[in-house]
């Protein structure tokens, strides 16, 4: 059995993934190349590093695995482990939850629709990890200068949730309020080395998709949290995180759209230096402000209830 760091001959799975890549292009036959050098250790990498390396994308990737009759990174890596006879340590950024237990046939609409939302969420952060898409996000905004943040109809929300998620750890975070004159004056103010994260979804906002054309037309990197790859809204991103939404109506379900911008944020949060003392300081000040309190205490200018009784 070859060491595991040893890199083995040509194998019928290189072979698939080479011939796949002869039909995507340059940018799929870099990412086979890469995959090559150290195959099968390079499987260990995480898709990002990967894509970085090899100068592609998301997309690339998912259409390289999709004709090569892989359903994702983890299905080659079970591949190449069973076809080498190696273990392949899994890469980090893994998200898992535990397999719902079997449940009598009859269940309330409630325990459907959690299981439905407990699925939706699962695919969907399973497949942005997969696919390298929320780790190249998140450095994008990490390296900007400055970020602004838009959501129209029901994904102002959403917006407005990760611009606040994205203020206590990172400087120069800007929701830009849905309206004209709003976008007007962050397009006027935006650079070539700032980024947009903008929301869209169905029904497309046609502001949310023309900010984006404006902010790509600067030279700013586009993040697009979205519910297709063919959202208009993808012609201007620079990277796309594409959220299984369940439903072609513009009433989706919000559970994952939520949770890929908080994991966008956290993620930009882990790689921001002094994220933990920007978090602590905020945290000092909103008490000196006294309009923040602690989980217990009680709210200034009101009377106290009674002497406490700690148990």
């Amino acid at each position: 059995m070859p060491s595991p760091r040893e890199s083995l001959a040509p194998t019928p799975t290189l072979d698939l993934l080479r011939a796949a890549a002869e039909l995507f292009g340059p940018a799929a036959r870099r990412l086979v190349a890469v995959l090559a050098e150290d195959y099968p250790a390079s499987l260990e990498s995480r898709p990002g590093q990967l894509l970085r390396v090899a100068e592609a994308g998301p997309a690339d990737l998912d259409a390289l695995l999709s004709a090569a009759g892989f359903a994702s990174t983890d299905d080659l890596r079970r591949l190449a482990a069973h076809e080498s006879d190696q273990r392949l340590a899994d890469p980090d950024l893994r998200f898992t939850l535990r397999e719902p237990r079997s449940e009598p046939s009859e269940r309330s609409a409630l325990r459907r629709m959690i299981a439905a939302e407990e699925d939706n969420l699962r695919r969907t952060l399973s497949d942005l990890q997969a696919n390298g898409a929320l780790e190249l996000a998140a450095s994008a905004l990490l390296g900007a200068r400055r970020r602004w943040v838009l959501g129209d109809l029901k994904s102002t929300g959403y917006a407005a949730l990760l611009a606040t998620d994205l203020t206590s750890s990172l400087r120069d975070v800007t929701l830009v309020p849905p309206g004209t004159g709003a976008a007007v004056n962050a397009i006027s103010d935006a650079h070539p080395s700032d980024a947009l994260v903008a929301f869209s979804f169905r029904n497309y906002s046609d502001l949310t998709v023309q900010v984006a054309r404006e902010f790509h037309a600067l030279g700013a990197t586009v993040v697009a949290l979205t519910d297709s790859y063919a959202s208009p809204v993808c012609a201007y991103a620079t990277h796309t995180l594409a959220v299984d939404t369940r439903s072609e109506s513009p009433h989706h379900s919000p559970t994952a759209v939520a949770a890929t911008a908080h994991v966008l944020a956290a993620l930009a949060a882990a790689g921001a230096k002094g994220a933990g003392r920007r978090g602590r300081r905020r945290a000092e000040l909103f008490r000196a402000l006294d309009i923040y309190h602690p989980e217990g205490a009680e709210p200034s200018g009101l009377p106290e209830s009674g002497p406490s009784h700690d148990g």
